[in-house]
């Protein structure tokens, strides 16, 4: 009999037998379940590559019929090239997807099957494109609607949809063996571990934590599965994602597309392949994105250049987005090609461009017109005659308001409007906009008052900040009560300038308050017909001073007025700008307001002068600078305008400069001055006709002819109107294209062209080359309706807007370009 210790002994290596082959038999069954999970996996894996070549394919059929369609519609042969595309990724895309599904004898058959298809399918769309070649457009829409292309495509269709339900009952019923085998196992496992669970405790609970395990992986893999086939087949935009260090993981579909790389191409390489920034310069970009992930971006929207495997440029929309994994923060980018929208813009553009040309050109030389004959251009008109041309003049000014208002609506919206700042002094802003406005103040029975005060210095476009001001003003008048008063305040304080515009009319109401800087906002619709306007001028006001880097703004309170304020960052340096360097005169006059009154009509027809109030003043001013003339006036505080006369011609550098008498008693002073060589004499009052001829008086004796100008514009209207304003300035030459434009100047050397962008058989622009540059260049003004790229800004002299710039500013800019220095 054996002894209890050898029974022992022995229960105790069956036990560990037992136990051993136990664990054995499970460690089998484990790595077992793990090569079936395992399998599970690349099935899966195998399914879903394979289901994708097949929609590969099916988009390329597409494609292909996409490309057929759009060249036989249009006859455009670029449509083809989706066509040919696909036919060449045809041809590799098919043996991918026979070795694909060569271990699987049914669907080879569907392959089989499938590739017959795609060749009936070729066959009609070249059949097609050859009807189209051969016979026309027509035959080849005829042999389209025959539907024989359609029903072969929808037999593709079914083939595919077939091939990919047999992959996934296929892969379904892999899962559910996979997944019973797994039950099995679990339960078998788990049995043995419960009969042996005093020994093998430790055991049994890794064995239920490695069940928990696979059972949440196989939950993680089916879903990740889902959702992943779900985005890859379902997004129109591209998909990337992006590891910490910014290099590509993963792309789908409609990434492949856009780009024009495949995902086994860019897999690991870096993102700036196939991004940049627009500037080029995407270091920065791509920095943040590799030490900051998603935080780094922001979650905004980026706008890039992407770039295809063909080396194209394309614009794109990024939305970065962080994507949590067990390996660092990952990035999913979204791009979206925005070429479309940029076209769109594009039209836009030229759509402003040519509202700009047709519209303004025609209302310039209406209103131009209007306003010679309302100034007797014509003759004297009789009384009804003079209030009808008056009544048309001021609504085709109205008309051109309204138009240059919707344009800068549009134009400060697109961003197309730049601003040519320069030092200057907002209280001259301040008085060449109550000049603007004074005409119409007074119609309505208003006075404007400017306050005194000290010089206000700003940086900006004195033009545009006129255009903020003259609308604060006409929206005072027309809203103060009749003889009222709107009063106008500018005060430099600590950092800002501040332009103040108060009347005492009814103020905002304070419901419109909240909208009153919105476009086309009135308080009341009835205040369109009321008061007029179209409640476009205080939002244009508005987006003009905030590109001034300042505010617009108001206070008010109901029955008691309003007040719009300007405020602008005051410059540092106090120094102004000259307002013209054309010929510089001196003006002797004691009277400011007469001085001022003369002073600005001389500008008009581009001249610059400088005021002198006393004969010592004059003679102060003559000693620092040179004059191109000298106008006196013969009543002055401390001497007769006679005596400085004298005082002058005795000084060497005034010997031979100009005068002209302008004075009340001309008539004495004449007889006084007979020896002192004045040009003319100008009895006050006198019209600018008047100054216009003496001044030319005062050119001829400094040796100058008038100038010879080339003007080059398709609009007769304009062309003629030019010419009655710069009579006596300049001889006129006129050229309506550029073809008769290069004529004229293979026949003379103008001194100054002025040019209209738009012309029939090209731009005007185009004739920059032939002008020359420098000092033996042409100067060329550009006043059109279209508006000039800032590039070419430097070649040319200056630039009008038709209808934005009077021909007063054309005449002025003509004077002050056509003198030169030298010749005083």
């Amino acid at each position: 009999m054996m002894s209890n210790s050898v029974l022992k002994r022995l229960g105790l290596a069956l036990a560990v037998g037992a136990l051993v082959l136990v664990l054995a038999f499970v460690g089998l069954e484990m790595r077992r379940d793990f090569e079936r999970v395992r399998a599970l996996r690349q099935e899966t894996a195998h399914s879903y590559r394979a289901r994708e070549e097949l929609q590969t394919v099916f988009s390329l059929m597409q494609d292909a019929e996409t490309g057929q369609r759009g060249y036989i519609i249009s006859g455009n042969p670029d449509f083809l090239t989706p066509y040919q595309t696909a036919i060449r990724r045809l041809d590799r895309e098919l043996p991918r997807l026979r070795a694909a599904y060569a271990s699987d004898a049914a669907q080879s058959a569907n392959i089989k099957d499938l590739e017959d298809r795609i060749a009936d399918k070729l066959a009609a769309i070249r059949e097609a494109l050859d009807a189209h070649d051969q016979r026309g457009s027509e035959a080849g829409l005829a042999v389209v609607s025959k539907g024989e292309g359609k029903a072969a495509m929808d037999r593709i269709r079914v083939t595919i949809d077939r091939m990919t339900e047999i992959d996934a009952r296929a892969l379904a019923a892999l899962t559910q063996r996979v997944e019973a085998r797994s039950r099995a196992t679990e339960m078998m496992v788990t049995s043995l571990f419960l009969s042996l669970i005093v020994v093998v405790a430790g055991a049994t609970l890794l064995l239920v934590r490695y069940v928990a395990t696979r059972r949440k992986l196989l939950a993680e893999v089916r879903a990740t599965a889902a959702r992943q086939e779900a985005i890859f087949d379902s997004a129109i935009d591209a998909i990337l994602t992006l590891n910490p260090s910014g290099t590509i993981e993963t792309m789908n579909a409609a990434a492949a597309r856009m780009f024009g790389w495949s995902a086994e191409m860019l897999g690991r390489r870096d993102v700036s392949v196939l991004l940049e920034t627009a500037d080029r310069d995407d270091a920065g970009l791509m920095a943040r994105i590799r030490a900051g992930g998603a935080d780094a971006t922001g979650g905004l929207v980026q706008e890039m250049i992407g770039r295809r495997r063909s080396g194209e440029g394309f614009p794109v929309d990024v939305a970065f987005s962080p994507l949590a994994l067990p390996a660092g923060v990952h990035l999913v980018a979204v791009v979206r090609d925005i070429t479309d929208r940029r076209r769109v813009e594009e039209l836009k553009k030229q759509f402003v461009s040519t509202v700009s040309h047709e519209l303004r050109t025609p209302l310039t030389s209406i209103a131009g017109s209007l306003g010679l004959l309302a100034g007797g251009a014509a003759g004297v008109l009789s009384e009804r005659a003079s209030r009808l041309i008056g009544i048309a003049h001021s609504n085709s000014l109205r008309l051109v308001r309204l138009i240059n208002d919707i344009l800068d609506v549009e134009k400060l919206e697109s961003g197309q409007i730049n601003l040519q700042l320069q030092p200057l002094d907002l209280r001259d802003v301040a008085v060449r906009s109550l000049d603007a406005v004074r005409g119409y103040a007074d119609e309505l029975g208003v006075s404007l008052e400017l306050a005194d005060g000290p010089s206000a210095p700003v940086l900006g476009d004195g033009d545009r900040l006129v255009q903020v001001v003259v609308n604060l003003l006409s929206n005072a008048a027309k809203f103060s009560p009749s003889n009222g008063t709107v009063e106008v305040v500018v005060i430099p304080e600590a950092r800002i300038v501040r332009l103040s515009v108060r009347d005492y009319g009814p103020g905002v109401p304070e419901a419109f308050r909240a909208r009153i800087f919105t476009k086309f906002a009135q308080a009341d619709g009835s205040d369109t017909r009321q008061k007029g306007g179209t409640g476009l001028g205080l939002a244009i006001a508005k987006e003009i001073a905030e590109r001034h880097g300042g505010r617009l703004w108001f206070e008010s309170a109901p029955g008691d007025g309003a007040t719009f304020h300007l405020d602008l960052p005051m410059t540092l340096d106090n120094s102004m700008a000259q307002t013209s360097d054309g010929p510089r005169l001196l003006i002797v006059e004691d009277d400011p307001d007469a001085a001022e009154v003369l002073r600005i009509m001389l500008a008009q027809d581009g001249f610059d002068a400088v005021i002198a109030t006393s004969a010592t003043a004059a003679l102060e001013a003559v000693e620092s600078e040179t004059f191109a003339a000298i106008l006196v006036d013969l009543q002055l505080p401390d001497t007769d305008g006679i005596g400085l006369i004298r005082a002058l011609r005795e000084r060497p550098e005034t010997l031979e400069t100009p005068v002209v008498v302008v004075s009340a008693d001309v008539a004495r002073g004449r007889a006084r001055g007979r020896s002192l060589e004045v040009i003319d004499w100008l009895e006050k009052p006198f019209d600018q006709g008047r100054l216009r001829a003496a001044i030319s008086a005062v050119l001829e004796r400094l040796g100058r002819r008038a100038p010879i100008i080339l003007h080059v514009d398709d609009d007769p209207d304009i062309l003629q109107v030019t010419a009655e304003t710069l009579s006596g300035i300049a001889a006129i030459t006129s050229a309506v294209s550029l073809s008769q434009a290069r004529q004229v100047l293979t026949q003379m050397k103008p001194d100054l062209v002025i040019l209209d962008l738009g012309l029939p058989d090209g731009s005007g622009l185009e004739l920059l080359p032939e002008l020359g540059s420098g000092r033996s260049g042409v100067p060329v003004v550009v006043y059109s309706a279209q508006d000039m790229d800032g590039a070419l800004s430097e070649r040319v002299e200056a630039v009008l807007v038709k209808s934005s710039a009077s021909l007063a500013d054309l005449a002025h800019t003509v004077r002050r370009l056509t003198f030169t220095p030298q010749d005083h």
